[in-house]
């Protein structure tokens, strides 16, 4: 195609308009561009018509594939040709680099032949060497080649032509990619046609809709693809028997790889018990590392009596099973038989931690806050804001009313973490939609609802237009909870980890509860003194503050003032972690220059990168 665009023409004359490409150079980037008559080396770019001064085409390629520092970028270029120019960019340097290690090997006493700049037909000399050594047969072996017509030199030919044409295009399926020949010219129907047939597949099989999402899908319809129509999927014995079986041995590998990282990083043992389909009571362990979690297995305790020594036994022989010197934390439950056996595991080893969940302590903390001995208001409030969510649910009447009307489909009970958390939740949204609720027990539909002349309605219409002190509780009890509640989200989410960002973040919600509450002792003491005795004497433990000295984002900001308490907190750790004193000594010397910045912690591309690195990971 080359050839026929820039070649003479038929009469055997030359463009007026256009200079003919040197006939040396069969570089398939002057398809995208045009000589400049009797200006050598200058070019002009074919889709932004920039004139480009000097360098060839090797500064054309610059400009195609949008590489600043060479040459402005070309802003109208497609994607799939920006792609193809950046590989043939590398594949010259890669060229480069080659024949400048061969030539320091073999030395050359005269200069440097493969300083190339625009001689692009020197790029495939390399593999032509190759070949050449590779075809050194002898004498007889190459007459019988020649005798056959294949000579040599056409198989060199060969190799520089499948250099030209290897795959400089972005992969298929990617965004702006370069699409097959068959699939550009199908037909809109066709592609229709190939949709519905996966489709009723899909809808007869029963699989939900999330599995197109797998990283899975788009490679097995590519491979499909690549053999053509006739591809016989496998079968069902296939699919439950030897597929199985290498899929297995897959993922065998894959958990291998993450037992490995054990031994680098260390990992966090979790113990979570449940009850299944059969009532059996089980209890699951799970490793976590920065590769991810990982299921261990699975303990049926059914015919088990919990207690503190039992619990002990099965947390030993789950350490021992990963080895103890791997292991940076067991979490458990926060139940008293649970804290026990894990305090007991904590003074046998001496190298390891015990944590309750994060997320357990603080929703015991919404529990205690709800608690009718200490807070009865709040838990008057709860009681009376679940009448009016039960009441409008449990009609379906007044629910469409609700959130045609008013609410403009948004609800009143949100799914939560726990049920406390649900509780607090609901009170959010019951605050949210207190002018819409007070319009919706006034307006004409209501009153004309056969539900408003029940008792039951009459009770809730009067909760929501006339008891004051509910909605000012409503709001006393908001101030307090959502803080606690925004946390509960960080620990229970996948989004980071949240062992480097819990510190804090308690710090925080407390100082926003202070605030809410107008500073004033008299309404957040009480609240705070909940708060702090589950996390002073159950959640906090030295890991924290260890994490939070190491997570830069928060131990750099300037507005952070617990610098040296939580460094008291890192040396707890080392000192149970770490017990070898020299190695002790060597992280201490590093730990000095994180603290002051200097050396590798104190470059410019550290400083830039302390809010945006995952502290899990650095």
């Amino acid at each position: 195609m080359v050839d026929h665009c820039f070649h003479h023409s038929s009469a055997g004359t030359p463009s007026a308009s256009v200079a003919s490409v040197p006939a040396r150079s069969e570089d398939p980037t002057w398809a995208h561009a045009r000589a400049v008559p009797n200006a050598k080396n200058n070019t002009i770019c074919l889709y932004c018509n920039k004139l480009i001064k000097g360098g060839g085409i090797t500064r054309l390629k610059y400009h195609l594939a949008g590489i600043r520092g060479q040459v402005e970028p070309c802003k109208v270029v497609s994607s799939d040709i920006r792609f193809q120019m950046k590989q043939m960019i590398e594949d010259l340097k890669k060229s480069k680099q080659t024949k400048k290690r061969i030539q320091s090997e073999i030395g050359n006493p005269y200069g440097d032949p493969f300083d190339v700049d625009d001689d692009e037909e020197e790029e495939e000399e390399d593999e032509v060497r190759n070949v050449e050594k590779t075809q050194k047969t002898p004498p007889q072996t190459l007459g019988k080649r020649k005798s056959r017509g294949k000579d040599v030199d056409t198989d060199i030919g060969q190799i520089r032509a499948k250099k030209k044409i290897k795959s400089y295009f972005a992969p298929r399926t990617t965004p702006g990619a370069q699409p097959s020949i068959r699939s550009a010219l199908a037909t809109k129907a066709t592609i229709d046609n190939a949709k519905m047939s996966v489709a009723r597949w899909w809808y007869h099989s029963n699989v939900p809709f999330y599995a197109s999402q797998s990283p899975y899908y788009q490679p097995m319809i590519d491979s499909i693809a690549a053999i053509g129509s006739g591809f016989k999927g496998p079968s069902f014995y296939e699919l439950r028997g030897p597929l199985l079986k290498n899929v297995v041995h897959e993922v065998n590998d894959f958990l291998l790889d993450i037992k490995n990282d054990w031994k680098v990083y260390g990992c966090s043992v979790m113990s979570d018990g449940w009850t299944n389909q059969k009532q059996q009571p089980i209890m699951n362990f799970l490793v976590y590392c920065p590769r991810g979690a990982m299921f261990l297995k699975s303990i049926d305790t059914s015919g088990l009596t919990k207690d503190a020594e039992t619990l002990f036994n099965i947390f030993d022989s789950v350490v021992q099973e990963i080895g103890v010197e791997y292991i940076v934390q067991l979490i458990t439950d926060n139940a008293s038989t649970y804290k026990k056996a894990g305090k007991k595991l904590q003074q046998k080893y001496g190298t390891l931690f015990w944590s309750p969940c994060a997320a357990h302590c603080i929703d015991l903390m919404l529990e205690n806050i709800a608690n009718p001995r200490w807070f009865p208001l709040v838990d008057e409030a709860i009681k009376k804001a679940k009448k009016i969510t039960k009441f409008i649910y449990n009609h379906g009447v007044v629910l469409d009313l609700m959130r045609q009307d008013f609410t403009n489909g948004r609800e009143l009970c949100r799914p939560a973490i726990t049920r406390f958390a649900n509780n607090f939740l609901s009170l959010q949204s019951i605050l949210r939609f207190k002018k819409e609720l007070r319009q919706m027990f006034t307006c004409d539909k209501w009153l004309s609802c056969p539900h408003a002349k029940t008792t039951i309605g009459k009770e809730i219409s009067k909760i929501v237009l006339e008891d004051y002190s509910f909605w000012s509780q409503c709001k006393n009890i908001v101030n307090v909870s959502e803080p606690l509640v925004r946390v509960l989200h960080l620990v229970d989410g996948d989004e980071k980890p949240a062992m480097g960002y819990l510190y804090e973040a308690m710090d925080k919600a407390k100082e926003e509860i202070k605030r809410r509450l107008k500073n004033k002792v008299s309404l957040y003491g009480n609240y705070i003194r909940v708060i702090d005795a589950r996390w002073d004497k159950q959640l906090h433990s030295p890991l924290h503050a260890a994490s939070c000295f190491l997570n830069l984002a928060i131990y750099f900001r300037p507005s952070f003032k617990r610098q040296n308490e939580v460094q008291r907190g890192l040396l707890s750790t080392l000192m149970r972690l770490i017990p070898d004193p020299d190695i002790q000594d060597k992280i201490s010397s590093q730990l000095d220059e994180y603290k002051r910045s200097i050396g590798d912690f104190g470059t410019s591309l550290a400083i830039h990168q302390r809010e945006r690195l995952n502290p899990g990971k650095h």
